[in-house]
């Protein structure tokens, strides 16, 4: 097995947007009756493999859809490159005054729509405009942004207050043409045919419902060039285990999740085809994570958390529950693929004996020579512990944490519950510690580095909202008043620094992500984010043999 690791950056995949396009694939997929024909400047088409519940072709009714359409069809006014920074695409420049209440954003002057219209700042500020004022899943821009205007080649925002994190924002809401959007009042039940017309590198060709496949063709009158792929086909299977198996006789090339994990255990079978290499990149989220009740119970006392924390046995995590692709986790909660990652935060250790030290000293002592420590009401030491029962890794983790507790005189009761029941109980406060992960664009959310999940005022499903120490929260409220990125640096490094110093939660292992793909294909650019080596880099950098 051959593992790539993410080689190019920003500046190489940039100098190969304009570059000529590889089109010699050792055997190019044959179109079946119903495809179109293929482009014939270029036969090289990648054919990727997902599990992702598709359903249409609106990018504002279909979640999956909408993501799959950012790397296709559609522009945004930035990207997060490869090196996890805010990356022109559509605005090739922007500025933010130094109250972070205005951003201008200078927009590319070559870039064109599907259909042959030219892509105006008009078009940026009609975009902003609608995804505020019809798109009931962008509400969060009515309360910040305040008017978008345009200066020339420019569109400036006006917001109601500092938001730092609107760059990160934009990287999600691709730019619609007004000719085609200015009179749909409901853009969710819009069903025009040219609802899909974007400003993309490749453009619609046809989605087939019956046999889960869209098919779209390279734009070749791309404003940053054409892309070195002619074709790319999204190919949907309904399991895993199907989507690994067409991997493995090769009818498809890759594999795409957006902000997913390809599962471990499908790694051997792909190994053992041996036509198949990976891609490698630590994982910008967090798939096991701890948290602790800090209002109740014995968790509220710091040195208890941080006994807690020395007495769980992270490499065993990292190598049996993620075959050996994982590392022990700093306190700082996300992994150094973030921006500003504090690498003065030390990391975890798992030390039995100091854990067993640090409960004597709290009064936490077995007794009775049972095993379990007791507390001062004489009763054994049990901490309620609530997980997903629904998520098998989730639960394997949690049994593992168990185990070490018990090791160090902590007994455990494991409430492995469904989703629902899950979220009811977790904002009930109704545990001591609490199993969840966080997923990338949940890290990076609210005022960044993993705060959307601790800061108390929060609300959410998946969110924590537990700690409301003001030192803590004045640091989330700095972070998200301002875009100055000297300032976002020193505020992201102070919250893993409170992480540490608060213990709200900790994650229990970072990880190291995979992408097979077939031999043959090179040069991807990888993605954190966007779906590892799938992604809108890739389209100008992967050559096939």
């Amino acid at each position: 097995m051959r593992i790539l690791k993410p080689v190019l950056t920003l500046l190489a995949a940039v100098a190969l947007l304009s570059s000529g396009t590889a089109c010699t694939p050792e055997q190019p997929p044959t179109p079946t009756p119903d495809d179109p024909e293929l482009p014939e400047s270029c036969a090289l088409v990648l054919r990727v493999g997902t599990t992702r519940d598709f359903k249409s072709t609106s990018k504002f009714a279909d979640y999956w859809y909408g993501v799959l359409s950012n790397l296709t069809t559609h522009d945004s006014l930035i990207k997060l490159g490869p090196d996890m920074l805010p990356t022109p695409w559509l605005a090739r420049d922007w500025t933010i005054s130094d109250d972070s209440m205005t951003f201008t954003f200078t927009i590319a002057e070559n870039a064109t729509w599907h259909d042959g219209t030219p892509l105006t700042p008009r078009d940026v500020q009609f975009s902003i405009e609608y995804y505020r004022d019809r798109d009931p899943q962008a509400g969060w821009m009515q309360e910040i942004i305040e008017s978008v205007s345009v200066d020339g080649n420019d569109v400036v925002l006006q917001l109601t207050r500092p938001y730092g994190n609107l760059l990160t924002e934009f990287m999600t809401y691709s730019i619609v043409p007004e000719h085609i959007w200015a009179d749909v009042e409901k853009p969710l039940e819009y069903q025009g045919t040219d609802r899909v017309i974007g400003s993309g590198p490749f453009t619609f060709v046809s989605w087939d419902a019956a046999a889960g496949k869209y098919v779209f063709d390279a734009n070749e009158d791309y404003f940053q060039g054409v892309p070195n792929i002619s074709r790319v086909e999204f190919h949907v299977y309904r399991t895993m285990d199907a989507l690994v198996m067409a991997l493995s006789r090769g009818e498809v090339d890759t594999w795409w999740d957006y902000s997913g994990e390809f599962p471990y255990t499908h790694v051997p079978p792909l190994q053992d085809s041996g036509e198949i290499d990976f891609a490698t990149a630590t994982f910008l989220g967090v798939p096991a994570a701890l948290g602790f009740n800090l209002d109740e119970g014995p968790t509220v006392d710091f040195d208890f958390r941080k006994a807690i924390t020395l007495a769980i046995n992270y490499d065993q995590i990292a190598n049996l529950v993620y075959a050996g692709y994982g590392t022990a986790p700093t306190y700082g909660f996300v992994p150094p693929t973030h921006p500003h990652f504090n690498d003065d935060v030390p990391r975890i250790i798992y030390d039995k004996e100091q854990a067993a030290a640090l409960l004597d000293s709290l009064g936490y002592v077995d007794s009775n020579g049972d095993g379990l420590r007791e507390g001062q009401d004489g009763r054994n030491l049990r901490l309620t512990l609530l997980t997903r029962g629904d998520m098998p890794g989730t639960l394997r983790v949690t049994e593992m944490v168990a185990a070490d507790l018990r090791a160090v005189g902590i007994d455990s009761n494991v409430r492995a519950l469904d989703s629902s029941t899950w979220v009811a109980t977790k904002d009930a406060k109704d545990y001591d510690l609490v199993f969840f992960r966080a997923t990338p664009w949940g890290t990076m959310m609210h005022a960044s580095h993993g705060s959307g999940y601790f800061d108390s005022r929060r609300t959410g499903a998946g969110v924590l909202h537990n700690l409301d120490a003001a030192e803590y929260l004045d640091a989330c409220d700095a972070r998200l008043s301002t875009a100055l990125p000297e300032e976002q640096e020193r505020l992201d490094r102070e919250l893993q620094q409170l992480h540490y110093e608060y213990l709200p939660g900790i994650a229990l292992v970072w990880i190291e992500s995979l992408y097979p793909y077939r031999e043959g294909w090179n040069d991807w650019t990888i993605d954190h984010i966007y779906g590892g080596v799938v992604n809108s880099f890739s389209w100008f950098t992967v050559t096939a043999d």
